[in-house]
């Protein structure tokens, strides 16, 4: 499989159109001639991919490129295995040794543009550019989120790319180079040398074990005057940490935590981040505490990209949202025409299989028709309540809008989406009512697994239209939904000892595994899952240099 490159070694999406003709503003570059002459003699769609993160490489691995002309944009060049990620922190694997080079291809459909910018160091006179599409594939994922946390950029450490592991690396280093050096006060090594992670999430959880591997193996080695002056602390929002696990692997972490001498401190909150220390707060006494630290890790969930906002208000979806809407075939609601936009990966919001009649967005312009029963045109509190009452045993999202409500109070509810105060719902405001309904749904988690699984789904979708197009059908329909299946979920808890949570999976029975055995699955795992023989190769060398010599503790 060959794709004709066109994408900067560091190119970044900045807007994206909406519908229509200026749904935003674009740079008025010129598109490239040798893509306007190659687009113009190509009979197949033009595809643009935004991303190279799982989604978009495991759709860009199985999409047919006889039928998609496709350009990938990204901010990188390369394919990052972000679950080895914590081990490049600490010199157990490296960097190059998770990427992969993403090649970029080309694609174009009816009047719909990408601004785009090279940010690369070596850049030309007018760096931006506008990238026409005839399908856009939304794939850029989702940055840290810090809860509006004063002080966590300037002085907190991310563990979302290579870049960032690497800084943690360097400053881990330094720490250690700087409290070995003569006459570093016993007091001040001390706080040197304490590690805070903030996040008791699967990232935070297996920083924390790589850490503990290597203060454990390589630091006696290394700075043995430093070995009994080292602190992890990790601090969780929730009661316990990876909540989100079988409850059966949670306690085995926190025991194996506390074996390993790691602090975790359970329902705290982090207030503010200073250069050298951060206060958090007990959810229950509201106490302060200040935890000193010579570095921290913010591990605590995604945030939103600018693109994806950008596209969630062209789309017409709520604000506040930190995922881009999307349907059961992955399509942008909101943008015409359907299918032209979709989005996958972290950036979006897909709803697992909770409601037995689906979302009720898809369905909102139909139920409209509904509950106008008088056909005015618009739905009374008499009618919005009737519909609620009708929607309650297909849609349980409809029983939580409602929960707890009588008859008088439903029409209370009427009011929260009657913007222009007239007693009754129009179209666009009972459309709102819909969503504020399916906002309830549980999603999908934002994990590798899901975005991989999406990324798959699209490519098999996009060539099943893509040969029906060809075969004579003008505008082929999706063929199925998405749906995702949980193969698992695995954390890593250093001593060579790991967890496997098979809850929701197709595995036969409902059962967690833990230990060196289940730590051997997730080599085989994570193996498998690297894009490349090369990256197989050198991800095995990194593994085999780190039982035989240790970890590399250079700073590169």
């Amino acid at each position: 499989m060959s794709f004709r490159v066109f994408a900067r070694r560091a190119i970044a999406a900045t807007a994206c159109a909406g519908v229509g003709a200026a749904a935003y503003p674009f740079v008025s570059a010129p598109f490239p001639r040798a893509l306007q002459e190659s687009s113009n003699a190509s009979p197949r769609e033009r595809l643009v991919v935004l991303g190279s993160g799982w989604g978009a490489v495991a759709l860009l691995k199985n999409i047919d490129p006889t039928l998609y002309d496709v350009s990938v944009v990204s901010p990188r060049n390369f394919f990052l295995n972000t679950p080895l990620l914590p081990g490049v922190t600490v010199g157990t694997v490296e960097a190059r040794s998770l990427i992969e080079p993403a090649a970029a291809i080309a694609v174009d459909p009816v009047a719909r543009t990408v601004r785009c910018k090279d940010e690369s160091e070596v850049t030309a006179a007018n760096p931006e550019f506008t990238l026409p599409y005839d399908k856009l594939v939304v794939a850029v994922g989702a940055p840290p989120n810090t809860f509006g946390t004063p002080g966590v950029r300037e002085h907190a450490k991310f563990l979302k790319e290579v870049d960032d592991a690497i800084d943690i690396r360097r400053k881990l280093a330094d720490l250690f180079e700087t409290a070995s050096l003569p006459g570093v006060p016993e007091e001040e090594q001390r706080k040197m040398l304490s590690v805070l992670v903030v996040g008791g999430g699967p990232t935070g959880v297996e920083f924390a074990a790589e850490l503990h591997d290597f203060l454990r193996e390589d630091v006696p080695r290394l700075y043995p005057a430093l070995r009994d002056k080292i602190s992890i602390t990790v601090v969780q929002s929730a009661d316990h940490i990876l909540n989100t696990y079988d409850a059966r692997i949670s306690k085995y972490a926190e025991e194996k935590f506390k074996r390993d001498g790691i602090r975790i401190l359970t329902n705290r909150r982090v207030t503010d981040v200073s250069q050298a220390h951060a206060s958090v707060m007990c959810k229950k006494t509201k106490k302060i505490e200040k935890i000193p630290f010579g570095v921290c890790v913010w591990s605590t969930g995604l945030g939103t990209a600018p693109l994806v906002r950008s596209i969630i208000a062209a789309a017409g979806q709520p604000p506040r949202r930190r995922a881009v809407s999307v349907d059961k075939y992955l399509q942008v609601r909101g943008l015409e025409p359907r299918g032209s936009v979709l989005a996958l990966g972290d950036c979006a919001d897909v709803k697992s299989k909770a409601a037995a009649g689906g979302e009720l967005l898809d369905k909102a312009d139909e139920l409209f028709k509904r509950a106008d029963v008088d056909k005015n045109g618009t739905v009374d509190k008499d009618e919005f309540v009737n519909i609620l009452k009708t929607l309650e045993e297909s849609y349980p999202q409809i029983a939580t809008l409602t929960k707890g409500a009588a008859d008088g109070m439903l029409h209370d509810i009427l009011s929260k989406f009657d913007e222009d105060g007239d007693g009754s719902l129009d179209r666009r405001e009972f459309r709102r009512a819909m969503a504020e309904a399916d906002s309830r749904l549980a999603s999908h988690p934002a994990t590798a697994q899901v975005a991989n699984q999406q990324g798959e789904y699209l490519a098999r979708e996009l060539n099943a239209q893509g040969r029906a197009r060809r075969a004579g059908v003008e505008d082929p329909a999706p063929t199925r939904p998405f749906e995702y299946v949980h193969l698992g979920s695995f954390a890593t808890l250093g001593g060579e000892q790991a967890a496997l949570d098979t809850s929701g999976s197709p595995l036969p029975g409902d059962f967690v595994s833990q230990g060196i055995g289940t730590m051997v699955l997730w080599y085989g795992v994570y193996f498998s899952n690297c894009v490349s023989w090369r990256n197989k190769a050198m991800v095995v060398l990194d593994w085999t240099k780190k039982g035989v010599w240790g970890r590399d503790s250079s700073r590169v």
